[in-house]
């Protein structure tokens, strides 16, 4: 246990994930006191203070780095500030727990992770992706185990209607960057589970090509709304990715891994389905001791407080790991721009 006896706890950016999991979590804990939130206007940070009876707000998020009373910060706003804010907390002295996609691009992400590196006690954890729970245990022993045989084939699919609204935020270059629908979050978890890309191949379509902005004005959509990829992990192994956010009354989000004695299909955040050589595939109900559920706020503080009590910490995910993926992103926009096959090795320093 921490000889740490309180971590306190400031927002920048709370938004719907903030809001709806990690304030809720974190003022269930003991020892934790979230001290203010920041948001892009008064208005919505005292509207968020009021809700979870927080003592104060702040209009500037470097006033909330200054704050000596802050330990910690969590910081929800859009991928174009995930780099800048990061990096200054840390350089602050601040714990930093940034929220998913990690950042605009791969030179954005290496600065983060310099950054990190350079403070070794100061926790430097991203949010992880929810797809990953709370099956991950049991299907890192399933691929592990022998189970499935000699993995074949990896196919992911992810289709929904995300793109046929009005114009969002996620698909504004100017905040998200390179970061393209929910290819971030499954990068990850690939990553997690299988290993790295060795090398792919990509194509980029973009059917709905302007929409109108917040101005009425129509707006140069520069995100992929449809994208494909082909490539092959560090294993060996081939992979093959369909995304869409055009997919009218066509929503799947799964993972299929093919091996010589069985195949193993996840449908993120609803089913796992597992079928040996012989057999019809059927649900899987994991056992408790294979489930992880979400404690992503709980790993965090644990994680300060063992620098704290140390000087160095672990929890998942971290910067770097968060560059694996955005390696992957990198690649991903290298190949669909030159219409060529990118080994991620020639995006490494």
């Amino acid at each position: 246990m921490s000889a740490l006896e309180r971590v306190r706890v400031a927002f920048i950016g709370a938004g719907a994930i903030c809001t709806s999991r990690h304030l809720p979590n974190l003022m269930k804990m003991d020892g934790v006191e979230v001290v203010t939130v920041c948001n892009r206007s008064r208005q919505s940070a005292e509207k968020v203070a009021d809700e979870f009876k927080l003592p104060g707000v702040e209009t500037d998020w470097r006033a909330v780095l200054a704050r000596k009373d802050v330990d910690a910060v969590f910081i929800g706003t859009w991928p174009y500030m995930h780099a800048e804010m990061s990096i200054a907390a840390l350089e602050a002295g601040k714990h930093v727990f940034c929220q998913s996609r990690m950042s605009m691009d791969l030179d954005e992400a290496r600065a983060m992770v310099a950054a990190a590196e350079a403070r070794p006690s100061q926790v430097a954890m991203l949010c992880p992706p929810p797809h990953r729970m709370p099956w991950e245990p049991y299907i890192r022993k399933v691929i592990q185990d022998g189970t499935l045989g000699e993995i074949q084939q990896v196919r992911l699919i992810n289709l929904s209607d995300a793109n046929l609204g009005p114009l969002h935020w996620r698909e504004r270059i100017e905040f998200s960057g390179k970061q393209i629908l929910q290819i971030g979050i499954w990068a990850e978890t690939l990553n997690a589970w299988l290993g790295e890309y060795e090398s792919l191949a990509a194509t980029f379509d973009t059917p709905i090509a302007t929409k109108p902005d917040e101005d009425g004005k129509d707006y140069s959509i520069q995100i992929p709304q449809i994208v494909h990829i082909m490539g092959r992990l560090k294993s060996g192994v081939p992979i093959c990715e369909i995304h869409s956010g055009v997919a009218l009354h066509n929503h799947l989000n799964g993972l299929t891994i093919l091996g010589s004695g069985g195949t193993l299909r996840v449908d993120a955040m609803s089913n796992i389905y597992l079928g040996r050589q012989g057999e019809q595939i059927k649900a899987i109900d994991v056992p408790p001791a294979l489930q992880r559920p979400w404690r992503a706020e709980q790993d965090f503080i644990e994680a300060v407080g063992e620098a704290h009590d140390s000087g160095s910490w672990s929890a998942h995910p971290d910067f770097a790991e968060g560059l694996g993926y955005m390696l992957k992103m990198e690649a991903m926009h290298l190949a669909a721009k030159e219409g060529r096959i990118v080994r991620l090795d020639e995006l490494k320093n």
